[in-house]
C-alpha cells in the first residue's frame, strides 16, 4: 500500500494524495483505496478557453 502524504475529506468522499503524486478514492463499499485514473490531455490543450 502507497503511503499517503495527504488526505482531504468531505461529505460524501474521502481522497488521499501517495508520496509519487498518485491520487486515490476510498471505497466505503469495499472498504479499500482505489487509484483515481485521470485524464489531463483536454485541459493541457488550452482549447474552450
Amino acid at each position: 500500500m502507497a503511503k499517503f502524504i495527504q488526505i482531504c475529506a468531505s461529505q460524501n468522499d474521502l481522497f488521499a494524495l501517495d508520496e509519487e503524486g498518485v491520487i486515490y478514492q476510498y471505497h466505503f463499499n469495499a472498504k479499500t483505496w482505489v487509484k483515481l485514473i485521470g485524464n489531463r490531455e483536454s485541459d493541457e490543450t488550452g482549447e474552450g478557453s
